[in-house]
């Protein structure tokens, strides 16, 4: 009887602790260097968005050189030329773009183009969500407002383990966050998601 006690109690435990939340898990993998980088393009292969901010440098022209913004039509306005498309355009395909429009005025313009602030980056969410698909990345959104911002996790989703999966140069880190300890109030669960990470609910 005592020993059946003993049992019942231990497997009581062991239910009751697989019930519970879990702690925030990670991994990381190194890649071959020359894997390319979804998160980090090279300069000339970034494609500008909406709500960019370029700085637009013709070397030796000063009156046509500053900073623009992307507008939400895509365009940009810059002296002589006027308007011109930016979004959709790598920093390459733009820098060529206003050469070839500013020969009209300036003899052999150098275009220069920094991209000072990103703010058309997208984090991906896939998986068990209401509305999944890619959103846009403010640098500073959690898992829980992601999710959120996607309707909540679907009746199907493994809430103990949304996995969070990270490029970091030439290695790749996966987290696995436990969705009902976030909820209960352990934010170290709740990890700020950066540029390019993909949230996958299983």
């Amino acid at each position: 009887m005592r020993n059946a006690k003993f049992r019942f109690i231990v497997l009581g435990l062991l239910f009751a602790a697989g019930c519970g939340t879990q702690q925030l898990r990670s991994r990381e993998y190194s890649l071959a260097t020359d894997t390319p980088n979804p998160s980090k393009p090279a300069a000339d292969a970034y494609v500008i968005g909406t709500g960019d901010a370029l700085e637009i440098i013709v070397w030796k022209e000063p009156t046509l050189s500053g900073p623009v913004k992307v507008r939400p039509d895509g365009l940009i306005t810059l002296p002589l030329i006027n308007e011109v498309q930016a979004a959709g355009r790598t920093t390459a395909q733009l820098r060529q773009a206003l050469e070839d429009r500013y020969k009209k005025y300036v003899q052999a313009p150098n275009v220069t183009i920094r991209v000072t602030e990103i703010t058309s980056s997208e984090v991906f969410l896939v998986g068990q969500v209401a509305k999944p698909g890619a959103y846009p990345s403010t640098g500073h959104d959690t898992v829980l407002q992601l999710i959120t911002r996607a309707g909540g996790l679907t009746i199907f989703a493994d809430r103990h383990n949304v996995k969070v999966v990270r490029r970091e140069n030439s290695k790749v880190r996966e987290y696995l966050v436990d969705y009902d300890a976030i909820i209960k109030g352990d934010l170290k669960q709740d990890i700020v998601l950066r540029a390019g990470d993909r949230v996958i609910v299983d």
